[in-house]
């Protein structure tokens, strides 16, 4: 794992940035986040990491969906076709983006 955060962010000051891993960031800005859908994948080495970004923002009052995707490995998205936890995590992402623009008024996501 650490070979991948060092090609991605090869300056480790910035491993803690919010911009590059949101659980950083401070309570104040976690508890404007708008509803969340978080996807889990359980094959993942971010799993837990995931699992803990969403339990933040609950405690913080966001509203938030974490779902964990059994059997399912980190690149799940791109395996919509192959696998079908990769449909069903399509179709929840799918889903949760139109709920939280239903739920907008007007639709406007600004809003949320």
């Amino acid at each position: 794992m650490m070979w991948f955060r060092k090609m991605y962010l090869p300056d480790p000051a910035t491993w803690t940035e919010p911009d590059n891993s949101p659980i950083f960031a401070s309570d104040a800005a976690l508890a404007k986040v708008p509803p969340a859908f978080v996807c889990v994948c359980e094959l993942d080495l971010l799993r837990d990491e995931g699992i803990a970004y969403g339990e933040k923002l609950k405690s913080l009052g966001v509203k938030v969906d974490i779902k964990v995707y059994p059997g399912a490995p980190h690149q799940i998205l791109g395996m919509d076709a192959a696998l079908k936890v990769g449909k069903q995590q399509a179709d929840d992402a799918i889903k949760a983006v139109g709920d939280a623009f239903r739920a907008a008024p007007d639709g406007d996501a600004k809003s949320l």
